[in-house]
């Protein structure tokens, strides 16, 4: 037997949280009402207002994120100077039975985020892909973390999770009778990015 040890370098964060109670029925009847007032989307609908963190009716909803994207930048980004990640867009995804929603990227954002306000544990999940380019690619017995493509997380009502903005992502055609509704946002930076000695200084 052959003793070794295999690290990973560079790896995608996937961040995960759980805001640990139920929505309040304010917070559940403005997500039923906001879903009179969408848009076509590839594959499923969203809500008109992209600025939806900005309603009362989410003001909690908006403060677990920001918590949760704080936590995030510094467990992960751990910056230098004294840097926030400021939540800009915010939308609602519905999403029916045999629905999906395209593969896609985040542009002009840091880290992005799905909130999910009702998911089914059993058929929901959230997929991502390598962007990497393999022109050689062996045919795989098992995957792993190392020599797949894409992963899948199962999504969860009240989870949240995170990944940099430029991480591809999308889901599969929706199975089972419950409408998936996630709540999507996008981060950018606030404050001092880079290095003023280094000529790389940023003040947002």
């Amino acid at each position: 037997m052959i003793k070794s040890n295999i690290e990973s370098i560079f790896p995608t964060p996937i961040y995960m949280a759980n805001i640990d109670r139920r929505l309040t029925n304010k917070e559940l009847s403005f997500v039923e009402d906001q879903k009179k007032h969408c848009q076509d989307n590839k594959g499923n609908i969203n809500t008109i207002d992209n600025y939806i963190l900005n309603n009362s009716e989410f003001k909690k909803i908006k403060k677990f994120l920001e918590e949760c994207c704080d936590d995030y930048l510094q467990k992960v980004i751990c910056p230098k100077n004294d840097t926030k990640l400021r939540i800009t867009q915010s939308w609602i995804n519905y999403t029916e039975e045999n629905q999906y929603h395209h593969l896609h990227e985040h542009p002009n954002s840091v880290v992005s985020g799905v909130f999910y306000i009702d998911a089914d544990e059993k058929n929901d999940s959230i997929k991502f892909f390598d962007k990497e380019y393999r022109q050689i690619f062996p045919a795989i017995n098992k995957f792993n973390l190392w020599n797949s493509t894409s992963w899948w997380f199962t999504a969860q009502t009240g989870q949240l999770v995170m990944f940099p903005s430029s991480t591809s992502h999308q889901v599969d055609f929706k199975k089972g009778s419950n409408t998936r509704i996630s709540l999507s946002f996008n981060t950018f930076y606030t404050g001092t990015i880079g290095d003023n000695k280094d000529l790389a200084e940023l003040i947002l």
